[in-house]
Formats: structure tokens, C-alpha cells, sequence
């Protein structure tokens, strides 16, 4: 490797998402509009400070199929996007739909010059590339409600991951953890 190489900061993947104190990301039905009618001007410009971070975002198909819903259209039409799916084959919008090895697609990803990566969710995505080690930063925002049942963040039971915290911080009545990830492959 050459000294400019070593010179380039490597891509990361980051999952960063809200969820209810009782840990679940999302309704039963996928509805996160119990989401929306907490307002917090801090942790909007948390996110958006975030966003301006990335140029490229990774999701599953039912977060993509959830976020066309909520927001009318394609919310993040500004940056480079990926949808993961067997099942859809084409977009109306500037996201490539990716249907063959996640863990590849993500390792080639990260292997390319650019800004850090989004994961915007999709628990079993989430859960493979924890796995696989390939997920660099958690950052989860606490949001104030309970919802007693729910879209948890992992789909399925994980071995144990080591996380260290970053950094904790209130924004307005919501929590935000930021975590490394122990196993992650850099």
C-alpha cells in the first residue's frame, strides 16, 4: 500500500436509527409514525449534521417500500442508494436495486473512495453485516416513548458483539448512544 493510500480514510458503515426506550424500531405493522409526532429541534439537527456526512445509503426493501410511503417519494435522492431485495427488481428513482450477496456488495462498497455509508435500516441486513463485521458505527437515538411490542433493531439471535461507547449526549427529550463496534473490519 502506498503512503497516499494509507492517507485515505476508509469508509464506514453506519446504522443510525431512533427506537422507543423499550427498544423497538419500529410498530408491529412497520408504522414509525409514533416517531414523527415527537418534535425535537436538537435531534433534527443531529440528523442533519449526519446526513451531510454521507454520500451513499443501504437499506432493505420494506425500509425502502416504508420510506417511499412516508415521505411521498424517494427521501434521499441526493446521495448514491441501495436497496436489498430478491423480490423488487427496478425503482422509479436514482436507487440501484441490489439482488445478489449483501456481505460483498458492502465490502466492495466500503472499498471505494468516498464518505461514510448509511445503513437506514432493515433488521436482517443489520443483523448479516454485524455479523460479518462490516458494521463500524451504532449510532441509536433514544426516543421517549414505550411501544410494548415492535420491529426490534436484529432480526435474530446474535453471538455476543462488543460495543464501546463514543459518546452520549441529551437532544432535547431524546438520548443519543453512539457506539463503536468490536468486531468491525476496517
Amino acid at each position: 500500500m502506498t503512503k497516499e493510500q494509507d492517507k485515505v480514510p476508509k469508509r464506514r458503515v453506519i446504522l443510525q436509527i431512533a427506537q422507543s426506550l423499550d427498544g423497538f424500531i419500529a410498530e408491529r405493522n412497520g408504522s414509525t409514525e409514533w416517531l414523527t409526532k415527537l418534535d425535537s429541534t436538537e435531534a433534527e439537527s443531529a440528523y442533519q449534521r449526519f446526513y451531510g456526512s454521507i454520500d451513499t445509503v443501504i437499506m432493505g426493501r420494506k425500509t425502502y417500500q416504508r420510506a417511499l410511503k412516508l415521505a411521498g417519494s424517494y427521501p434521499y435522492s441526493d446521495k448514491k442508494g441501495y436497496v436489498f431485495s430478491t423480490s423488487l427488481h427496478d425503482t422509479d428513482d436514482p436507487t440501484t436495486v441490489v439482488a445478489g450477496n449483501v456481505v460483498q456488495f458492502v465490502e466492495s462498497l466500503k472499498a471505494e473512495k468516498g464518505d461514510d455509508i448509511w445503513l437506514v435500516g432493515g433488521a436482517d441486513i443489520f443483523t448479516t453485516l454485524l455479523q460479518a463485521g462490516l458494521i463500524d458505527e451504532i449510532i441509536v437515538t433514544i426516543a421517549p416513548v414505550l411501544l410494548g411490542d415492535g420491529i426490534s433493531l436484529v432480526s435474530h439471535d446474535l453471538p455476543d458483539v462488543a460495543l464501546k461507547l463514543q459518546n452520549g449526549r441529551q437532544l432535547g427529550q431524546f438520548i443519543q448512544l453512539t457506539y463503536s463496534v468490536g468486531n468491525a473490519k476496517g
